[in-house]
């Protein structure tokens, strides 16, 4: 049972990388020196274990700064090695989620201003030819649908989590 347990403690492990958002780069070591981006994500997860309840406010204190005063990755993993792994994985594809969001709603603006501009543009074309040549099929709603859709679409990503 207690193998059990400490092999999916490794799995889980595997599956959240290097504990709470510690960045593994290339040339990744417990010597490696951190900078400020690795200590802050390492403070907001700690932080959020406080407030899940992991931790109580001195406890919260004294790590916070551990990882303010730490230089290496060893040192920011020491701080967050006794954390439950399984909260850390949830709270990664959390965090991976939030990210996929914010991404799409940073091209959603441009992907709808292009998408009215050119729908726009169609439509004076039809209009022009509509009214020189007398010819009033609707083709503008052919690319409006089918560029609707990939709008549409990139709508919903940006309103839901995609984990």
């Amino acid at each position: 049972m207690c193998h059990q347990r400490s092999r999916r403690h490794s799995q889980l492990q595997a599956a959240v990388g290097s504990p709470a958002g510690v960045v593994r780069a290339g040339g990744d070591t417990p010597a490696s020196r951190v900078g400020d981006s690795e200590r802050e994500s390492v403070s907001a997860t700690v932080s959020d274990a406080a407030a899940a309840g992991y931790l109580g406010m001195e406890e919260l204190e004294g790590r916070l700064t551990a990882v303010w005063s730490a230089s290496t990755r060893a040192d920011l993993r020491a701080v967050v090695a006794d954390l439950p792994v399984e909260w850390l994985h949830e709270r990664s594809l959390r965090d991976n989620a939030d990210r996929a969001r914010r991404a799409a709603r940073a091209g959603l603006g441009p992907h709808v201003r292009s998408y009215a501009m050119v729908m726009l543009l169609l439509v004076g074309i039809w209009l022009t030819v509509g009214l020189t040549a007398q010819t009033w099929y609707p083709w503008p709603v052919w690319p409006a649908l089918g560029w609707g859709i990939g709008v549409v679409a990139h709508l919903r990503s940006a309103r839901t989590a995609t984990t």
